[in-house]
């Protein structure tokens, strides 16, 4: 049995012991720019999960460089190990420089920008962050890091032996061996990856973990890129074929067409849907007034926003088994009819410092082909708050009024933070805003922190609601009609101890009502309900039956007035031949609605 310890303590810390140098440069290569990223903030202002995310970080850099050490142990071949000094100084170097001119890290949005950039750009590049204060920083980093090797290699002459030092260096660093070799582990598991949902549905399980270190970001944001590309490509070749074919729109008098797309709304936070607080007061009254309707059984066919929004967009069917990227998306169609498209989007990329969900989506949407082809305007920068984003919607319309610019057919598409984590974020922090508190949630058996984080999000969705009102007030006097529905649902301690939405393979029915049951309501002003009283008869008779939020292109067709190849009555919940079939809650079950 001692042999056998022996063994396993010399297994493990030789080659720490012997290739020292090699390993702790490594570890600061791979290390350096994420603990820059997650303590930026200062060591005493970092919460309890950016430890952990150091703590992740630092054992994904250990295992890897006790990899690489124990490799150059059994092959000391000096070529070799002066590749990976240089390997590991490039991915360093590109970390630093990213973080210190733009508060980013290697993501796969960094990648595309790199991939579509000439060589004028390039030139621009340089010239422009080549010196920057910031770049400096990044190069004398890099300096230190290749003098403090070199130093030390030429100087490491000591071989440790003694298995009580062994035994010591082993118990150190066998907790970050053991969990920096389950994060290389989930690593791995990227190369058998075949689709965009594949990737997205990774990160969301623990994928983000493995992550946490600088040469698994480079081969996600590699392979992310690759696959997404590939989907993207597809989509739009089908768009721009869209885009020649027929479509007009029947409409005579001037009309506004409206999507406005949530994020992660839960349905069973409104009173619209029988919850107890009042947290969609102007929804309410629009209700009330007999110009909104609400549709009771609609679902979200996923709960990523990333693939809820783009099948929400294409005129798919998954219940058809079509992907979202064998259907062209309905703006260029619109945009083909006649219709100005605006596009309002708050969660539009910006910068380099954009998220996986804001990439996967961001790439194909403003993606250079599609926007000729899908928009005749949209936004440019995002906003803090929705509010701000309407508020800028509804100056540039003014103005545009001001100059004679007028637009008989329009088609606006906002897309909301809406209630996105962390809700208390969600909305400007003034007291009037905070509606109600800890003390209004009547849940005995939540502590104070959770009927805070309730509240929070209650707030968040009245605002929300604020902001659809403002919406409405832009449009009402003016024949229009408004879809709002949500990209997907949200748990916020409904029935179990979770806020958010989770992602095993099979789903209880209560997370399945939570985080796909979504909100989905109509309003028609008074205009577009004395001019389309068909249409009204039509939403009235059909606010109980099952719907999917993947089908709402078609329902905008049937509003606007559109005739176009890509029209589906049965996928129309408005049309008489609508077929209400299954509904798909991808990547989870078939939901089964007979």
């Amino acid at each position: 049995m001692t042999s056998i310890v022996k063994r396993l303590v010399g297994w493990i810390a030789k080659p720490i012991c012997q290739e020292l140098p090699f390993f702790c440069m490594m570890v600061l290569a791979m290390f350096a720019s994420h603990f820059l990223w997650w303590a930026s903030d200062g060591i005493a202002q970092m919460s309890v999960m950016q430890w952990r995310n150091l703590l992740i970080a630092l054992s994904a850099s250990v295992f890897m460089a006790w990899v690489l050490a124990a490799v150059i142990r059994l092959w000391p071949n000096r070529a070799f190990k002066l590749l990976l000094y240089a390997l590991a100084a490039w991915l360093m170097l590109t970390d630093l420089f990213l973080f210190f001119n733009f508060g980013t890290l290697l993501s796969p949005w960094v990648l595309l920008l790199v991939k579509e950039t000439n060589s004028g750009e390039t030139s621009e590049f340089f010239g422009r962050y080549l010196l920057t204060g910031g770049s400096i920083v990044s190069y004398g980093c890099l300096l230190l890091f290749c003098l403090m090797a070199f130093l030390w290699e030429r100087r490491w002459r000591h071989v440790a032996r003694g298995l009580g030092l062994q035994s010591v260096v082993a118990l150190v660093t066998i907790p970050f061996l053991a969990l920096g070799a389950y994060l290389f582990f989930l690593s791995m598991k990227l190369v058998t990856l075949q689709t965009q949902y594949d990737f997205e549905a990774w990160h969301e399980r623990q994928g983000h973990y493995a992550k946490q270190s600088t040469p698994t970001n480079l081969l996600y944001s590699a392979l992310y890129l690759r696959v997404s590309g590939q989907d993207n490509e597809r989509a739009i070749r089908v768009c721009q074929e869209a885009s020649r074919q027929p479509a007009v729109c029947t409409e005579q008098d001037t009309l506004n067409v409206v999507l406005v797309i949530g994020e992660s709304f839960s349905k069973w936070h409104s009173p619209l849907y029988g919850y107890y607080l009042n947290t969609t007061p102007r929804l309410c009254a629009l209700r009330d007034s007999g110009n909104l309707f609400v549709f009771q059984d609609v679902v979200a066919p996923y709960n990523l926003t990333t693939f809820s929004v783009k099948n929400i967009l294409s005129t798919n069917s998954l219940a058809d088994n079509e992907p979202w990227y064998a259907c062209p998306a309905f703006p260029v169609i619109f945009k083909k009819a006649g219709f100005h498209v605006s596009v309002w989007d708050n969660q539009r990329p910006a910068g380099t410092d954009v998220s996986t969900y804001d990439y996967a989506l961001g790439s194909y949407m403003y993606a250079p082909q599609m926007l000729p082809i899908s928009y005749c305007e949209c936004n440019t920068v995002t906003y803090e708050y929705d509010g701000d984003l309407v508020q800028a919607c509804r100056l540039r319309q003014e103005r545009q009024q001001a100059k004679g610019r007028r637009h008989k057919l329009c088609l606006y598409v906002f897309h909301l933070m809406g209630q996105h984590s962390d809700a208390a974020w969600r909305f400007p922090p003034k007291e009037e805003l905070k509606v109600f508190k800890q003390e209004d949630i009547k849940r005995d058996d939540l502590d104070e922190s959770a009927r805070q984080t309730i509240a929070d999000y209650d707030n968040a969705t009245h605002y929300n609601d604020l902001v659809i009102g403002s919406i409405v007030d832009m449009l009402k006097d003016k024949p229009s009609v408004m879809v709002y529905l949500s990209d997907h649902g949200e748990e916020v301690y409904d029935y179990r101890p979770f806020v958010g939405r989770s992602h095993e393979h099979k789903k209880s029915g209560e997370a399945l009502r939570y985080q796909y049951g979504i909100p989905f309501v109509v309003w028609c002003s008074d205009r577009y309900m004395s001019a389309h009283p068909q249409q009204v008869e039509a939403l009235r008779d059909v606010l109980n039956k099952p719907a999917t939020a993947d089908d709402v292109a078609h329902m905008l067709f049937s509003l606007a007035g559109i005739r176009t190849p890509y029209y589906q009555s049965r996928r129309d919940v408005l049309s008489p031949g609508y077929a209400v079939g299954r509904r798909v809650v991808q990547g989870y079950i078939d939901y089964d609605n007979n």
